[in-house]
């Protein structure tokens, strides 16, 4: 009987002679080169050669002639031990370690774990596949594949989930929008109605006093013939012109009547206020807020806004019931800035190539996405920075020295020059010069209400001017010739139980003082903490105010009128000309005097 990888031939070297056992099974007799600890297999110098070039087996341990066993029966073992030790690859495992809890083979239990507990796994798995633990690890098979299987169906949903949500939000977004084209389009048609009805009565009243006045000119001509042929007899003519004056009389008081009556309608269309805060707004229409949600329930979720698919109902008296979702309004603040606290961070160099002052920042504004807009009083210059990547991005040149700003309607703003008047800008897209018109005096402080401006001067007076530049009203001394304000340098509009007042900050006198409309004094504010009041910031029911001589920065709360330091000197503020706050950005943004840098403050977690 033959044995694989021997061959029995005649003669005393029989059975010390190998031969490669992959020739053999082509009948092919060459003698071993090389033996291979994982296969367990003798190769002549071909087989091993191409064995070592094969992906499957290239890792794979080949003992030269010198160094490979000698007796087919050395790689053989009745126990079937077959897996090779990783540390000793011509070496098959053969014991486990307790006391580590690993596999070793016999030089892994002589080298490293003399004094270790190792069993022969011959011995103790004989019965394994009977015992707790193979059991144990086939049904953790078992869950693992459920677990998986359940994964996959919840991703599947999910998929399910991400296109139904996107559905139904743009869904509900578009039938809301449907809604609000309709209320306008309503408006509009109840407009053009009244302007339509108004024209009517108009022509009708015109139409009735053109007869009138006709037949008044054809008695008066007539008056006229009877006296031009009279004109050689003059008693005749004499008579007929005392007839002519009782019948003038009459004449003059229909002709007083017609003029009386001859009244219309004057009229204009005047933007809806709530409309331009609307337009101004960058959460006009809605918002989409995130809703965290377990991954678990994400599903369950949906389905559940799935049947509440509904756009904005309108109720019985006409009105629309919308959910409003994380909206900061004039009046009801969201962030309540006396608790935040701030660190000085990396400033933002504001200084460009073709400057040829130092900076002097005066006003900033927040437009759309990023962008914030800053007067660089010095360099006559309106500035654009990025506020995502600290950066200057672009500025533009205006006839004067830049002061405050001011949003106006449609993508516009208007900026106050000092001693040059008022320059208007189109903001949306690169800046760009649009109208501009002068004013008699230093304008400092603007702010925009109702296709009207309102502007402050430096020397104390505050008015009301159209788009034109022309005075409506305004104010700067008292009944008894007493002026009202000092220096009142910056002011802005708050909105408060839907009543729009100004807040006006007086450098001079240190105080911030509430007007109405009409420019009539309510309050005034005042505390030890606050000197040479500069910048004046609405955040909902609080005042950013910024302490030019107090160099602090400094919240006036409108629902106590307590006043608060929000950040001072120890933290770098000197100074300071003008501060912007965005609380969800986590940003105090500060400009002080003759600074080529904005300062740049990060919220503390």
């Amino acid at each position: 009987m033959e044995v694989p990888g021997k061959k029995l031939q005649a003669g005393p070297s029989t059975a010390d002679t190998t031969y490669c056992q992959p020739c053999e099974q082509d009948d092919e007799i060459l003698p071993a080169e090389a033996y291979c600890t994982v296969c367990k297999e003798f190769f002549c110098s071909k087989c091993a050669s191409l064995h070592r070039k094969l992906k499957i087996s290239r890792s794979h341990n080949l003992l030269d002639k010198s160094n490979m066993p000698t007796s087919i029966s050395v790689h053989e073992d009745k126990h079937g031990y077959t897996e090779p030790c990783k540390t000793h690859p011509e070496e098959s495992i053969k014991y486990f370690c307790s006391t580590h809890q690993t596999l070793i083979c016999g030089h892994c239990a002589v080298q490293n774990h003399r004094s270790c507990h190792a069993d022969v796994i011959s011995d103790i798995s004989k019965a394994f596949k009977d015992e707790q633990e193979y059991g144990d690890v086939i049904k953790t098979i078992a869950r693992l594949f459920e677990d998986i299987d359940l994964c996959a169906s919840d991703v599947k949903k999910n998929v399910d989930v991400v296109a139904k949500l996107g559905e139904n939000e743009v869904y509900k977004l578009r039938r809301y929008r449907e809604e609000v084209n309709k209320y306008f389009e309503e408006r509009e048609q109840a407009l053009l109605k009244l302007i339509e009805k108004m024209k009517i009565m108009d022509d009708e009243l015109l139409g009735s006093l053109k007869p009138k006045y006709t037949n008044l000119k054809s008695k008066l001509e007539e008056i006229n013939v009877k006296l031009e042929g009279q004109k050689n007899n003059m008693i005749q003519l004499f008579i007929e012109t005392k007839k002519a004056t009782k019948l003038l009389g009459g004449l003059q008081n229909d002709l007083a009547d017609i003029k009386k009556d001859n009244v219309i309608h004057h009229y204009e269309f005047r933007k809806d206020p709530a409309t331009e805060r609307l337009i101004a707004s960058d959460t006009g229409l809605g918002t989409l807020e995130h809703i965290a949600t377990e991954p678990h329930k994400i599903a369950s979720a949906s389905a559940e806004s799935d049947h509440s698919i509904k756009g904005p109902t309108v109720q019985g008296d006409g009105t629309r019931e919308t959910k409003e979702i994380s909206k900061l309004t004039v009046g009801q603040a969201t962030v309540d800035l006396t608790i935040l606290r701030f660190t000085s961070a990396m400033g933002i160099p504001m200084k460009s190539q073709t400057d040829n002052k130092d900076c002097y920042l005066s006003s900033m504004l927040k437009l759309t996405g990023s962008r914030l807009l800053i007067a660089d009083f010095c360099n006559n210059k309106v500035k654009v920075v990025d506020m995502q990547t600290n950066s200057l991005v672009s500025q533009i040149s205006v006839p004067g020295q830049p002061w405050d700003i001011c949003h106006l309607p449609g993508d516009r703003v208007a900026v106050t020059m000092s001693n040059k008047g008022v320059q208007f800008l189109a903001t949306g897209g690169q800046l760009a010069i649009g109208d501009h018109f002068e004013v008699g005096g230093d304008c400092r402080g603007i702010a925009y209400h109702e296709e009207r401006l309102i502007v402050s001067f430096y020397y104390g007076k505050v008015a009301v001017l159209n788009m034109n530049g022309h005075v409506i009203r305004q104010i700067e001394r008292d009944g008894n010739g007493k002026k009202l304000f000092q220096c009142p340098l910056y002011l802005t509009l708050v909105c408060e139980d839907s009543t729009d007042f100004i807040y006006i900050s007086d450098q001079g006198r240190n105080t911030i003082t509430k007007l109405d409309m009409n420019l009539n004094i309510i309050k005034t504010f005042q505390d030890p903490a606050l000197k040479g009041p500069r910048s004046i910031t609405a955040l909902g029911n609080q005042l950013l105010i910024t302490g030019c001589i107090s160099n602090n920065i400094m919240i006036l709360d409108l629902s106590t009128g307590q006043m608060t330091q929000l950040i001072g000197m120890k933290k770098g503020i000197g100074n300071a000309l003008f501060a912007y706050c965005s609380p969800q950005q986590g940003k105090l943004l500060v400009t002080d005097a003759y600074n080529n840098s904005l300062k740049v403050f990060n919220k503390i977690a």
